[in-house]
């Protein structure tokens, strides 16, 4: 009579950050194929930052918000996912300042200018995406180490000589 097998542990905390990855990866890329379909095939617009954040005595915070005029006339706002220090590279790396040239260059739909983004030098707008999808294989990866069965049979090299 053959001993039963003892069950495998389920390990959740495994199959939860291996989720969470594939959520952050399927996310990244998502975002990155819309900033590409913008860019592709976005109608251009010149679009002016500001700072529409609270000011409280000591503290100092940043709130971007993007207003610019489609084709069509209409007044569209939005808030730009892009982190604010590309903002503050983004000049020099023109080699303009803020005083110079405040406004940024907007990529929409024409067909619903809601869904819009800003262009920056040197596609900086794409570190968001890239550091998204760095963040979700390396998720993926560790909930993946985490739940990997261990019924493998480690590997052995015999290095003796058989005569």
């Amino acid at each position: 009579m053959e001993e039963p097998q003892p069950a495998a542990k389920v390990n959740i905390k495994g199959w939860i950050t291996r989720i969470i990855g594939a959520l952050f990866m399927a996310a990244a890329i998502v975002f990155f194929v819309g900033a590409v379909m913008l860019d592709l095939v976005g109608e251009k617009a010149i679009g002016e930052l500001s700072n529409i954040a609270e000011q409280h005595p000591g503290r100092s915070s940043w709130t971007g918000r993007m207003d610019f005029t489609a084709k069509t006339g209409e007044q569209i706002t939005f808030y730009p996912l892009t982190h604010p220090t590309l903002f503050d590279i983004d000049p020099y790396l023109r080699g303009k300042t803020y005083l110079d040239e405040p406004d940024y260059e907007v990529r929409y739909l024409a067909s619903y200018p809601q869904l819009a983004k800003v262009k920056l030098a040197f596609f900086l707008e794409y570190i968001n995406h890239i550091l998204g999808l760095c963040l979700g294989t390396f998720l993926f990866m560790i909930g993946s180490a985490l739940t990997a069965t261990k019924k493998h049979k480690p590997i052995v090299i015999d290095l003796s000589r058989k005569e």
